[in-house]
């Protein structure tokens, strides 16, 4: 599965886009959630992106089928699409968790996740998440994500099996 289609570019349009009202959006803290749909206008996923202090976007992003990411999307930085990086994950100054990420825009990466990964309950409970790639260091404080990883799986749990409904 391409995560790229079912992740960022939906991540990007809800950061650019902000708060909706629609039914398909949500707010938890200084999280913000869409439900997201295929070309096809069927349900794809459910994203929230919060923007750090220096104004560098983190997504989480559950699919339709429930696997799970972390995106990254840093205007400052360029990338070459389709490359993998090697990441570390570290919270709350616990030890490293490595993951390879994969670069999906020529500003950002994902970082798949399972599931039942350790990382995703660290991170319910967590207080600063850092991101360590090809020499650069991303912080973010983790505010409220307990009760957002909540509401983004109920999300997909909601939409599951829906289509699009255009008014």
């Amino acid at each position: 599965m391409t995560l790229r289609a079912l992740l960022f570019a939906p991540l990007l349009l809800a950061a650019v886009a902000g708060s909706d009202p629609a039914k398909d959006s949500f707010t938890s803290g200084v999280w913000q959630g869409n439900a997201n749909y295929d070309t096809d206008g069927d349900f794809s996923d459910c994203t929230m992106t919060a923007e750090s202090d220096n104004g560098i976007l983190l997504g989480f992003v559950i699919s339709k089928d429930f696997d799970w990411g972390i995106v990254i999307a840093d205007e400052a930085r360029t990338l070459e699409v389709g490359t993998r990086k090697a990441v570390l994950l570290i919270i709350d100054g616990g030890d490293p968790i490595a993951a390879v990420a994969k670069v999906v825009d020529v500003h950002g990466i994902l970082i798949p996740l399972d599931n039942s990964d350790p990382v995703v309950e660290s991170m319910r409970g967590g207080k600063v998440l850092r991101i360590v790639t090809d020499g650069a260091e991303f912080s973010f404080k983790l505010s409220g994500t307990r009760d957002a990883i909540a509401e983004l799986a109920a999300c997909v749990t909601e939409h599951e099996g829906t289509e699009r409904v255009e008014l």
